[in-house]
This record gives C-alpha cells, sequence and structure tokens, in this order.
C-alpha cells in the first residue's frame, strides 16, 4: 500500500533542483549540476508513483534519472531526507542565498565572487564592488559590476519578501503550530495573505485564548530558541512586541507576527488583522457613527465586547455588505458596501476552461493528448493550446511545418473525443506568437489566420526605452490577428521587474482594438497586474485567465490567477474563460 505522505514528483524535483544549483554554487562540475537541474525540470509535471518506484528500484526508468540521481531520490522518496542536500546546505554560507537574489547574478558568477574574493553576503559583495575588486575580476568588468550594485537594493529589498504560494505555505506550516499551543483555543491566518497579495512582506496570524498574555509568553516558549518552524525554515528567535503579540523571526529572512487577543474579541479583530489600513480605518469611522467602538481588540458597545459568530455580523451591524477578504484594500470597496454596488466575485468553479497552455510540441511537458484528457477531467468544456512560436528557438517554437503537424493532431483529437452524447469538449488552436522588437508578430499573416486565436507575448529586447516598448506592444495589439495580450509587462516577481511600459496607453489601445488582456497565472509572474487589471476592466477590456501550464500539474495555476481576478473586483462575465464552449468558439471565430 502507498504511503500518502510519501513525498511525490513535485517535492522531489525541488530537492533535485536545490541540489544542481548548490552545486554549481559551489563549482563542481557543470554536467553533474545540469544533471540534477535536468532531472528535477522532468519530475516537475510528471505524475508517478515515486515511492513504488523506488522500492523496485525502477527508478532509473524516468527520464533524465541515472543511478546516481536515483539514489538521492530513493533515499528522500523513503526517508523524507537528503544526505547530500544537508551537507551542500551545510557548507554554503546563507549569505550565498542573498547574492541570487541578485538579478543576473548566477551562481558560477556567485563561485567566483565568493572564491576570488571571499565575498560571502550582500554587505561584502558591496564592500568589494566600492573598492573596485569586482570590476577587476576576468568575465565582470565595470559594466557588469554597476548593474551587480543596482541589484544589491533589490536583492536586500526581496530578502524579507515571498510570492503568495511560498507564503502561503509557510503561514499554514505555522499555523499548526500556534494551533497546538494549549493556551491557545483557535486561530487563523489574516493580514497579506488572506487578502491573497502576490507579494507578502509578513506572515500574520491571529489566536484567541482565554488568556491572551499567557498564551503569547507559551509562544514565545515554543518559538523562543532554533527549531523546526515553516518547513525548512529554523525559528531564529521570537520576541516580545507587545502584551499579547509574539514576532517570529525565520533563519530565511521571513518574519511573522501572532497577536493573540480574547475569545470574545476575536471575530472581529480577524476583520481589524485582515484588512490594510485604510480598510478598517473606513470601518472604525462608521463604527464610531453609529455609537460602536471598533479597534484591534474587537467591537464595542457602551465600553463592551460584542461577540460575533461571523465576520458578516460585523459589516452588517455597519450598514454594510460583507466584503470579500480579496478586496479589503482601502480602494473605495466599503463605500460600495455600503450603496449595494460590490461586484459578485468570480470563481475558480465559473472557468470553462482556458487559452495559454504549452504541450511537448514545444516546451511543455505534456502531450496534446495528456493536456487536453486533464483539462477534461477537470470538468472544462475547452481547452487553448498556445505553443511557442519560431522566434522562441530556446523554448523549441514550431516551425511552420511543426504548427502544421499539431494542428493536424489537435484536429484528431477533436474528431475522437466529440462522441455522440457525450459532454461537449473542445481544443482551440492558438499561438503564443512572440511580439518581436519593431513590434510585428511571428509568422506571416497566412500562417497567423490558420490559428483559432493568438497570444501575442514580450520574450526578447527587455531593454528598450519606455516609449519604444510601447510603441512597440501598441503595434501588435493593433494586429487583426491577435487575440490575447499576454504577461503585458515581462515582469518575475522577486526575480525581475517589468520592463518600461506605458500600460494606460497599451490599455487603451487594446479596449480599441477589442483585445484581450490576460491574467498570466504563473505565481512567479500574475501579469498583468491586479491593480491595472481594475482599469482594464472598468475599459470594458475582456480579460483571459491563463495558467501559462507547462505540465498538467499547472493547470492548477488558473487558482492563483482567479486570486488576482478577484482582487481586481472582476465578476464572471468579465472574465473571457467563463463564456461557455458555443460562445467563446463563436467570439473567436468573429474576431478572426
Amino acid at each position: 500500500m502507498t504511503d500518502t505522505t510519501s513525498p511525490g514528483p513535485r517535492e522531489v524535483a525541488k530537492v533535485l533542483a536545490e541540489i544542481g544549483l548548490l552545486l554549481e554554487l559551489h563549482g563542481e562540475s557543470s554536467f553533474r549540476a545540469r544533471a540534477f537541474t535536468n532531472a528535477a525540470r522532468a519530475l516537475e509535471g510528471l505524475e508517478a508513483d515515486l515511492q513504488a518506484l523506488a522500492k523496485q528500484d525502477r527508478l532509473t526508468s524516468l527520464k533524465g534519472v541515472g543511478a546516481g540521481i536515483a539514489g538521492v531520490i530513493k533515499e528522500f522518496v523513503l526517508t523524507g531526507r537528503s544526505d547530500l542536500l544537508e551537507e551542500l546546505t551545510t557548507k554554503t554560507p546563507l549569505g550565498l542565498y542573498d547574492l541570487l537574489r541578485i538579478p543576473g547574478l548566477g551562481p558560477k558568477r556567485i563561485h567566483t565572487l565568493h572564491q576570488e574574493l571571499g565575498v560571502d553576503g550582500l554587505d561584502a559583495l558591496e564592500e568589494a564592488a566600492a573598492a573596485g575588486k569586482v570590476a577587476a575580476l576576468s568575465g565582470f568588468g565595470a559594466k557588469t559590476a554597476a548593474k551587480i550594485v543596482e541589484g544589491i537594493a533589490f536583492a536586500r529589498a526581496s530578502r524579507r519578501l515571498r510570492r503568495y504560494p511560498q507564503a502561503l505555505e509557510i503561514a499554514v506550516t505555522l499555523l499548526e503550530g500556534v494551533r497546538s499551543v494549549p493556551e491557545v483555543t483557535s486561530a487563523e491566518i489574516v493580514g497579506a495573505v488572506r487578502r491573497r497579495m502576490e507579494i507578502v512582506d509578513r506572515i500574520e496570524m491571529l489566536a484567541a485564548a482565554e488568556h491572551p498574555v499567557r498564551a503569547a509568553e507559551a509562544l514565545r516558549a515554543v518559538y523562543g530558541s532554533a527549531g523546526e518552524a515553516a518547513g525548512a525554515a529554523a525559528a531564529a528567535g521570537a520576541e516580545s512586541l507587545a502584551q499579547g503579540e509574539v514576532i517570529l523571526r525565520l533563519s530565511d529572512g521571513v518574519t511573522a507576527r501572532v497577536r493573540c487577543v480574547a475569545r470574545e474579541a476575536f471575530v472581529a479583530a480577524t476583520v481589524w488583522e485582515t484588512g490594510n489600513a485604510k480598510h478598517v480605518g473606513a470601518l472604525a469611522d462608521l463604527a464610531a457613527d453609529r455609537g460602536l467602538e471598533f479597534g484591534k481588540d474587537g467591537l464595542r458597545a457602551d465600553g463592551k465586547l460584542v461577540p460575533l459568530e461571523r465576520e458578516s455580523e460585523l459589516y452588517d451591524r455597519l450598514g454594510l455588505a460583507y466584503v470579500p477578504p480579496e478586496l479589503r484594500e482601502g480602494l473605495g470597496e466599503v463605500e460600495r458596501a455600503g450603496s449595494g454596488e460590490l461586484p459578485k466575485l468570480v470563481e475558480l468553479e465559473d472557468l470553462h476552461g482556458t487559452f495559454h497552455c504549452h504541450t511537448t510540441y514545444s516546451d511543455g511537458k505534456a502531450t496534446i493528448e495528456e493536456m487536453g484528457s486533464a483539462a477534461r477531467d477537470r470538468g472544462w468544456s475547452y481547452l487553448g493550446l498556445a505553443d511557442h512560436s519560431r522566434a522562441a528557438a530556446y523554448a523549441g517554437g514550431l516551425s511552420i511545418e511543426r504548427v502544421r503537424a499539431q494542428q493536424a493532431e489537435i484536429d484528431g483529437f477533436n474528431e475522437a473525443h466529440s462522441v455522440s452524447g457525450a459532454t461537449p469538449f473542445r481544443i482551440f488552436k492558438g499561438i503564443e506568437s512572440d511580439i518581436l522588437p519593431d513590434g510585428s508578430l511571428d509568422y506571416p499573416d497566412d500562417v497567423l489566420g490558420t490559428f483559432d486565436y493568438v497570444v501575442g507575448s514580450v520574450h526578447s529586447a527587455f531593454g528598450m526605452a519606455r516609449a519604444e516598448m510601447t510603441k512597440r506592444v501598441i503595434r501588435a495589439v493593433k494586429h487583426p490577428s491577435l487575440t490575447i495580450l499576454g504577461h503585458p509587462t515581462g515582469r518575475l516577481l522577486l526575480r525581475r521587474d517589468g520592463y518600461e511600459i506605458d500600460i494606460p496607453a497599451v490599455l487603451e489601445a487594446a479596449a480599441d482594438a477589442g483585445v484581450v488582456i490576460e491574467i498570466n497565472a504563473n505565481p512567479n509572474r500574475l501579469d498583468l497586474d491586479w491593480r491595472h487589471v481594475r482599469t482594464a476592466a472598468e475599459m470594458g477590456i475582456v480579460i483571459a485567465i491563463n495558467p501559462d501550464a507547462h505540465s498538467v500539474r499547472e493547470l492548477d495555476n488558473l487558482a492563483f490567477g482567479i486570486n488576482m481576478a478577484r482582487k481586481a473586483g472582476l465578476e464572471p462575465r468579465q472574465v473571457l474563460n467563463t463564456w461557455p464552449l458555443d460562445e467563446v468558439t463563436r467570439y473567436l471565430a468573429e474576431r478572426k
């Protein structure tokens, strides 16, 4: 019988990728490091019982897994640990991880900096750069040194930040620990994580207790010394911030705050701790107008705590419709809740399919059959496949011959699955066409016309000036074949800022041309930013939530895109993916 707690392919892939990175960081064989990295990529989208394969000594049957890597996988799958990873981690100065946050500074150069200059962190790197030592290194030079210096501030700022999925994972693990403390009667995640912010600067939790101060002291006792917390991150200590509050500082730079309140105040305090300052400030003003007092320690009437069962009760007492956590950003949602104008937010269950997905025809890990079957299994009625165009040679971009072959295979899939009486399902023939530096789309117009839809994305020449990049993208938006503008700013969260571009001007052009704007749901992108999505929707632009999936598993990235759509206040009808198959089919045909 399979042990369901055994690490799966995704967890194993993380370990292999970490080993590959650390091997390169320590200057070991590039071939060996690349082998671990490639094996990690192969496992990311795999659906396999690794425990069974390990027990049968059949791990080498997996693509990219040789005998040495199979041994590492077997050890981790069966024991939950890896001697090799622990060895590499132990001999890696923590400061080197910070250097990896500097845009454009890879592990090979970090190894050189560490070996040649003794650089073991951001401060040491800054000192070496100021002394001219970095520029003097072979293969670096003044220009590279200047870019590294620019990236140090970015690295310092990002050290304490986490993308939403990582922050959520840490928060859930910490929450289990907080709830296990006897003095705590209940606890919840609040703050930016509960508002589903794309970047989180601190984990926030609220705990209820009969004696809040005692509960805080108990938490300090649990987390006050080094120990396992939030998975691989060890708690570096805890401190008292105020009565009933504890700050947990984790060794990887993450900070978590736990505040303990009386049980009667817990529900109202959850609202206070979830919303940002503007949101809760507006609620406090409304409470005062009604002779109530709303603050961090709950809701009071005549000086007495008002116990609440649900958060909606607090909003109701203030004459407001319930405001979902994602909207509690102080952007007019309180006023709309008072006038009955809050949107009915889109849900994951509203989606009937998606459009920006990759297969083995370019750089995806699953075949057309596998992606289509996975979409049907999720209850969808359509799936759009948009592999890379020929300009993206690094990603296996499709030649015109390969385009024709893929389209023929998609036709075959659709014919094979058009069974009378079955739930209708269709794969749409798309392409992620590179927006070339001059703003034209990759492929001639006659080839572009063979697709059901075209996603246009920038994948090169990111360094263009703002005016030039804006002109480039607007030209693409005006192309009659363009259906969807993909990841419009090119940002990679906590890795690189988006390219310089005038988004309001691009949105205006998209509205005029009837072009759909993408929320790229890959959690490393979440592009377009939800604040701009809000503006786009107000302009009448239709939004597509796309996972940018390169594997079956990554189809589930859609959940992160839904978070952003909800933060933007989108209703189902404003999202293309919520339209039924017949309507999407008609819409795409009319766009052509």
